[in-house]
């Protein structure tokens, strides 16, 4: 494939318990699947490193609403909390006068997405998880308790009541009367607004606005638009983490999402993160922002996933060209390799519905936990 491959892999093998992250302040664990069985081996692995390094602060690929609740579990261990995790399935504060549900490309998925299963697997995780504060900074569709979060908040600080009121849903508007409503409200906020509250109603205007974009897109080349804006309200969401929870932060979420360096991947033919037309919020991280990160991929030699796009493959078929069939000819094993020292030249990694990338490892990665053989998400 790529000449002194062969002789990196020699020494390449590492052992988690060695793991140095230097000075790094952020921690990226990047899947590039996210439904296959193995994740949840791979981040208590990395969570066990992760503490020993002094990494505390964490935050998942999910909705903010989602993260909110998850952090009442970490404070009481009651789980409870995951029977209203948009997540796994909750959909209570789904609107009765307005179906906001995907009617476009993405609507299959919402007969076949494995809500049970990732709850399993999710809960499998969290129950091995200590974190001083666990966030989520993905956007959601509006019915994850954004609105009971902002509330519950506003109740909490003494918001003015005139302010709160006109924040109440109302009976018949559109999506984007919403959003506009929200949006005006927002400008509006009273001087002595907390930011936690402030949070909450950027991250329900972001998950409105996102729903509004993606849920009539016809093909994926037509989700750019709604990438683009989960992307940039991603940046928001990590910048209200960031002043909410100082600290030494894990990020969790697709390998995609998390990449130190847009200009480093090539990813040709799929819409990816920002959907080419705003950076990744990797690249915001350690490009615009500068923080120190250490990365770490999980990729994988073969088999099976539970991923929910009826017209897209579960089943890896991966080309004898891909660094991931030469990774499953040599390791029959899990194992932790070393990027950092790995040969400047491009290899090619495929991932998730046998799409594939193009970078080079050094300063694109420092670590590939990498699983010869994944299995789809188990109960």
């Amino acid at each position: 494939m790529t000449d002194g491959l062969d002789a990196w892999l020699d020494r390449a093998v590492l052992d988690p318990a060695d793991l140095d992250t230097g000075e790094a302040e952020v921690l990226v664990l990047g899947e590039f699947n996210h439904f296959v069985h193995e994740k949840g081996d791979f981040r208590i692995a990395m969570a066990r490193e992760a503490r020993r390094l002094g990494f505390d602060v964490w935050a998942e690929e999910l909705g903010w609403s989602d993260g909110r609740r998850l952090a009442r579990y970490f404070e009481t261990r009651d789980e409870a909390v995951f029977d209203r995790l948009s997540l796994f399935g909750w959909s209570g504060e789904a609107r009765a006068d307005r179906d906001d549900r995907p009617t476009g490309i993405f609507r299959a998925s919402l007969e076949t997405y494995p809500f049970a299963l990732m709850r399993a697997e999710q809960t499998r995780f969290y129950r091995a998880l200590s974190p001083k504060a666990l966030h989520g900074f993905d956007v959601a569709a509006g019915h994850d308790g954004g609105y009971v979060d902002l509330f519950a908040r506003l109740d909490a600080t003494g918001a003015p009541q005139a302010w709160r009121a006109a924040l109440a849903r109302r009976p018949g508007e559109t999506l984007a009367e919403e959003v506009t409503r929200l949006t005006a409200l927002a400008a509006e906020a009273p001087a002595g607004l907390d930011r936690l509250a402030r949070a909450d109603l950027s991250a329900l205007i972001d998950g409105l606005t996102y729903t509004g974009l993606v849920k009539t897109a016809a093909t994926y080349a037509e989700t750019a638009p709604a990438m683009a804006v989960r992307e940039d309200a991603m940046k928001r969401r990590l910048a209200s983490i960031r002043a909410l929870s100082p600290g030494r932060l894990v990020l969790m979420g697709h390998a995609l999402h998390l990449v130190r360096d847009d200009a480093a991947i090539s990813a040709p033919g799929i819409v990816g993160p920002g959907g080419q037309r705003t950076s990744s919020l990797g690249h915001h991280v350690g490009q615009e922002l500068g923080l120190p990160m250490f990365i770490v991929w999980m990729i994988y030699g073969g088999g099976e996933d539970s991923q929910p796009l009826p017209d897209l493959p579960r089943r890896a078929d991966f080309g004898a060209d891909t660094l991931n069939a030469r990774l499953a000819a040599r390791f029959d094993r899990p194992v932790l390799l070393d990027a950092r020292q790995a040969p400047d030249t491009p290899v090619r990694i495929a991932h998730m519905y046998n799409t594939v990338i193009e970078t080079a490892l050094p300063g694109a990665v420092d670590a590939l936990w990498f699983v010869p053989r994944v299995s789809p998400l188990q109960a």
